[in-house]
């Protein structure tokens, strides 16, 4: 198999890898993991193996993210250097956002303050850790607007540097980016800016808007390494 076309394999089963690991995380959250009503139960949860091994398998997920992003801004690189770089630069700053608010998330709060809290001795220590998760909470909570940002920003560049595609392959990624800066726009509008009608992108929705925006990229990195098609973006192909 051409150079080309292994790129495009491995991206594209990167693409699934991720997949799968939401919809493992839809499943536990559904069945295995309990609802949280306050943070005390944040913190059992923590504690509890399934929800570490999500946690685990999100960050590694999120983590391979960049072989396929790479994979984009290279077959784009000659035709749109700009609008790929930028889809490049913005795609690692989502996820280098993802993993310091996740593995704080896993190794401070989970593999810490959880474990000090279930055997804190008196109330006053975990009335300490209580205000440590307050604090936590509140920074993430920041750290979620340029985290989500960033992606959407990169969204919006992968979308622009398909401009001058060719090819009946292109709605796929087109729709595919386009798709995911509106699902962030919804996500920003309703977290940051009170708009509750669109809530339901940050929870019920979440999961199949996922999935749809992945499946069509997949679809479009499996389908580019078939082999040559009538796709050519915009004329070049990577070395």
């Amino acid at each position: 198999m051409p150079k080309t076309q292994r790129q495009y394999l491995i991206a594209g089963a990167c693409i699934v890898w991720f997949i799968a690991v939401q919809a493992f995380q839809e499943v536990a959250y559904r069945f295995w993991i309990p609802a949280s009503h306050g943070p005390f139960d944040d913190l059992s949860i923590y504690l509890l193996r399934i929800d570490k091994i999500r946690a685990l398998l999100l960050m590694a997920s999120i983590l391979t993210l960049i072989l396929p992003y790479s994979v984009i801004a290279l077959r784009y690189f000659k035709t749109r250097p700009l609008a790929s770089i930028c889809g490049f630069f913005f795609s690692a700053a989502f996820i280098g956002l993802e993993m310091i608010t996740r593995s704080v998330d896993f190794f401070v709060v989970g593999q810490s303050w959880a474990r000090q809290f279930s055997t804190a001795a008196n109330g006053a220590e975990r009335e300490i850790i209580l205000q440590h998760l307050g604090t936590w909470n509140e920074v993430a909570y920041a750290l979620y607007f340029p985290l989500m940002l960033s992606y959407l920003l990169a969204s919006l560049a992968f979308l622009t540097s398909t401009v001058g595609e060719t090819g009946n392959l292109r709605w796929l990624v087109q729709a595919a980016f386009a798709l995911n800066a509106l699902r962030l726009l919804g996500r920003m509008l309703s977290t940051f800016a009170g708009q509750a009608w669109l809530a339901p992108l940050n929870d019920t929705a979440y999961f199949p808007t996922v999935l749809l925006v992945n499946l069509l990229l997949a679809s479009w990195f499996f389908r580019l390494a078939r082999g040559p098609v009538d796709d050519s973006g915009g004329g070049q192909q990577l070395a």
